[in-house]
């Protein structure tokens, strides 16, 4: 198989970003899968390879919670000798849950992680993805608040450079002050989305957001205390069962895999999909006066500048 195209899939060592990116190399994408660790990034490459021996592989060592491992990678994926870059997938994330922890810059680890660390990626490779590009980053449900995510703590929206700073969160560091870190994370992919849609202009990039719904399966649920975490994966199956909006991390990473090759949502920019079915975001999530606030100050935050 000789791919023409390269995406990069951010958090691809497990989970959805490692489904997303067998099911782009399937699809004959050269696949860059972008992790903080390189071993078990080595060994998604094999498990992917396992299941399409044919598949088109890179593991780029990458962590988001590392303004400096961020501006390492991005030329480095800028100048290889790959096919053209058309798509990135802002996958990777956290959700901790015990206490509040810093990032390697000093910032509040949830919020630089999901958040500053894909940013920054974003607006140093946007001069390099070839149009027609796609760009998408992974939300939540999380974000429209308990009544649409099962109860979990809604986002608690303040000044960005104050989600930023450890000692100036507006939560505390209790496990649901985490689950509401994690929420306005998941707030902030969807303001920069739509930033990132205005932005881009007459650019052929589109810029979209995706809810993968609830996956009782993937690894967010790392932090909790070690009983929690074996209940919650126990009842993983029958959770995606009954509930209407819990996926199997299989049928999320298809639909993922989805809108960055289906031809179907390539003229849809400043969307947010639920699967493959375009629906709207939270009300909150539509303030484009916040969505511009916080992009001017993760400018700040992560110092790049156009």
């Amino acid at each position: 198989m000789n791919a023409t195209r390269s995406v990069l899939v951010t958090g691809a060592s497990s989970g959805l970003g490692r489904h997303a990116a067998a099911d782009l190399a399937k699809a004959g994408w050269h696949v860059v899968l972008g992790c903080r660790d390189v071993q078990r990034g080595a060994d998604a490459a094999a498990w992917i390879r396992g299941r399409h021996p044919d598949a088109s592989l890179e593991v780029l060592e990458m962590d988001l919670a590392s303004l400096a491992s961020v501006r390492s990678a991005a030329p480095r994926l800028a100048s290889a000798d790959r096919p053209p870059l058309h798509a990135v997938v802002c996958n990777a994330g956290v959700q901790v849950v015990d206490g509040i922890r810093r990032s390697a810059d000093g910032h509040e680890l949830t919020f630089a992680t999901n958040h500053l660390g894909h940013f920054l990626l974003v607006r140093l490779l946007l001069d390099h993805i070839a149009e027609p590009g796609r760009v998408v980053f992974v939300a939540s449900n999380t974000h429209l608040g308990p009544e649409h995510s099962y109860g979990f703590p809604g986002p608690v929206w303040a000044d960005p450079i104050r989600l930023a700073d450890p000692e100036r969160s507006p939560v505390d560091g209790s496990p649901k002050g985490g689950r509401q870190r994690y929420a306005t994370s998941k707030l902030a992919n969807v303001y920069t989305t739509y930033e990132l849609a205005r932005r881009l202009g007459e650019r052929r990039i589109t810029a979209n957001a995706f809810d993968p719904g609830l996956m009782p399966q993937t690894g967010l649920s790392r932090d909790y205390p070690p009983l929690l975490r074996r209940i919650y994966l126990a009842l993983a199956p029958v959770m995606i069962r009954l509930l209407s909006r819990a996926y199997s991390v299989e049928d999320a990473a298809s639909a993922l895999a989805w809108l960055v090759d289906s031809p179907e949502p390539a003229e849809v920019t400043g969307g947010y999909f639920v699967l493959r079915r375009q629906q709207p975001s939270s009300p909150e999530s539509y303030d484009q006066e916040r969505a511009a606030e916080l992009w001017r100050a993760s400018e700040e935050l992560t110092g790049v500048r156009v």
